[in-house]
């Protein structure tokens, strides 16, 4: 069967539509609490408004995000106010966030106290806990269409007027649609400072290709650096080998262009294993669509006895560089958790250690880095690249690396400068990893508040008995580590269900 007549017979698949009628029916019960988060989210943001004006600030409140444009799927949802400041405030965000905990902890909705905290990473924010409901108050400042852009969230309410202009009423199912089918799939996005697929991205892939079940179709067929131009409908897979070093330094799996700034990347968080799985699961769905690619899966957890056999079974170097989270939000976590990816990989990678992949996780009581080696030592040979030939500095290199007894090739010349490869008879990994957590000698930037925190507080775990203890008593670290050992989907365990149905 030709690729052409494939796709046809996808799009003559009528099955999907069943299926997808099912998930929204599901999605829309519980719808029926719209009006009543309608009006608690109404209440709070007269309640802000009132205690900034009576703190003498300027300003406004909006109700933004995906209830405004009902594209939320109303399960462990967290709405979203919008506090929109005139640029003259804006040395005084903290300072208004402070100021209104304090006046919104005196606060009550349906006579329960406001829960309400200030959460302090790179995007500065209230969270809100009020009844039932957990809101952010995020904060964004005046600005126009064209103009430069003070804080990443200046530009939703002209997000949220060009989904509200180019998405019908029957669209929004579509993106619930879709936002279901990522969660399950493991690529959405759900906390902030996390990787992924996010709401908006969501929201602009359903008005670029129509319908959920035309967009599963244009994913099954997407490639890395895939640009998606949403304005002027046009798809493109750009050659990679024509990129210049400028472009491949900011290389994205995913280029979904802002209609509304096309310089801007909606789909700049999304990691290319999520773009390969969404594309993966895509593909899947159909081939077969069920209703197991829409229903949250919950993963077994072997005892951790099981799990260490089958991290011998590998025959691969596992370990965890872990910190714990004490309190800190999960945004922070996140930021934190990039960097020391970022940062340790590099140092592997530079020291001749053969990583085969590393995960970046955040959980319940800790945050930090799941590492997969091929052995637990370095490759045998290590290049080092010495003084250019015409330098004054060329001497003494030669002198110290023509006799040397760890040397097993050169000094050499190579584009023009010296070189020498050297035995590398280094530590063992751990060994390694638990000596540049003292030293911090890191030459990727590291700011000096995660240095200082690396250096005192993080554990380099193998497979032993504090693992086993922190396997056993935080059940999202335990998922975390079960799934990197496995490296099987969740949504793929369902499929020897579906065979036998």
């Amino acid at each position: 069967m030709s690729e052409k007549s494939s796709v046809s017979d996808y799009k003559n698949n009528k099955h999907h539509k069943k299926i997808e009628k099912q998930v929204i029916e599901v999605i829309q019960v519980q719808w029926e609490r719209h009006e009543e988060i309608r009006e608690v989210l109404s209440i709070l943001k007269e309640k802000i408004l009132l205690d900034l004006t009576s703190l003498g600030f300027k300003g406004r409140v909006e109700v933004q995000g995906s209830f405004i444009r009902k594209t939320y799927l109303g399960e462990d949802e967290v709405y979203d106010l919008l506090l929109i400041l005139p640029q003259a405030e804006r040395a005084k965000v903290h300072q208004i966030l402070d100021s209104l905990v304090k006046r919104l902890k005196k606060d009550r909705i349906r006579n329960s106290l406001l829960e309400v905290k200030k959460q302090t990473g790179k995007i500065p924010h209230l969270r809100i806990i009020a009844g039932d409901e957990v809101v952010n108050l995020f904060v964004g400042f005046e600005v126009s269409q064209g103009e430069k852009q003070i804080s990443i969230f200046d530009s939703i309410p002209m997000h949220t007027q060009y989904l509200l202009t180019h998405m019908q009423e029957q669209d929004r199912n579509e993106v619930l649609l879709l936002k279901k089918f990522m969660k399950t799939v493991g690529v959405y996005r759900n906390e902030i400072g996390a990787v992924g697929f996010n709401g908006y991205l969501c929201e602009l892939l359903i008005v670029f290709y129509g319908s959920f079940w035309e967009a599963i179709i244009g994913i099954s067929s997407w490639k890395p650096r895939t640009i998606i131009d949403i304005k002027r409908k046009k798809v493109q897979i750009e050659d990679v080998d024509s990129l210049t070093s400028e472009m491949l330094s900011r290389y994205y799996p995913l280029y979904v262009q802002d209609p509304l700034n096309p310089k801007d990347n909606v789909a700049a968080d999304v990691s290319m294993l999520q773009f390969m799985s969404l594309i993966a699961a895509a593909n899947t769905y159909m081939f077969e669509p069920t209703l197991h690619f829409f229903e949250d899966l919950v993963c077994e957890i072997p005892p951790f006895d099981t799990l260490v056999r089958k991290i011998i079974s590998t025959g691969r170097e596992t370990l965890i560089l872990i910190l714990k989270r004490k309190f800190q939000e999960a945004e922070i976590c996140w930021q934190k958790t990039l960097s020391i990816k970022s940062a340790f990989a590099s140092e592997i990678f530079s020291n001749n250690y053969i990583l085969e992949r590393s995960h970046a996780f955040v959980s319940d009581d800790y945050y930090g880095l799941m590492i997969s080696l091929m052995n637990a030592d370095p490759q045998l040979s290590l290049r080092k690249d010495g003084p250019e030939i015409t330098s004054k500095d060329s001497l003494k290199f030669l002198k110290h690396y023509s006799k040397h007894i760890d040397v097993v090739a050169g000094p050499f010349i190579d584009n023009e400068r010296w070189a020498v490869h050297l035995s590398k008879k280094g530590q063992k990994i751990r060994d390694f990893l638990e000596s540049l957590v003292k030293k911090n000698t890191f030459v990727l930037n590291v700011d000096s508040f995660l240095k200082v925190e690396i250096k005192e507080k993080m554990k380099v775990l193998g497979i032993d008995e504090k693992l086993r203890e922190i396997y056993e008593l935080d059940s999202t670290f335990a998922e975390n580590l079960y799934t990197f050992i496995e490296r099987r989907p969740l949504w793929i365990c369902n499929l020897s269900d579906i065979n036998d149905e």
